[in-house]
């Protein structure tokens, strides 16, 4: 069986990636967030109106709400279910990879 790919778009950005779910689970709260999997640009909803600017001094995205790291052991790429708990499942696209 093969899993879905959640994405948004292709990433603005750098034109390479795709701007896909990032999720964060940090004290039982679930954090959704943009990020291209290929330059890591962010933004906080699939509207893509608000982009996230991460200093240059970071060396990975973190979350804005915990901090950590985005590539951390508390994040992973969003499922279906918590695309669907965010309430963004209208605004993605899936394909079969």
């Amino acid at each position: 069986m093969t899993s879905p790919l959640i994405y948004v778009e292709s990433c603005p950005i750098c034109g390479d990636g795709l701007c896909r779910i990032r999720i964060c689970v940090t004290n039982q709260r679930l954090t959704g967030l943009v990020l291209c999997d290929e330059c890591e640009a962010m933004w906080t909803d699939p509207s893509m109106q608000e982009r996230i600017e991460s200093s240059s001094s970071e060396t990975e995205p973190s979350c804005p709400t915990c901090n950590q790291s985005l590539w951390g052991e508390q994040s992973h790429w969003a499922s279906i279910g918590e695309v669907c708990l965010l309430g963004w499942f209208d605004r993605v696209r899936i394909a079969k990879v």
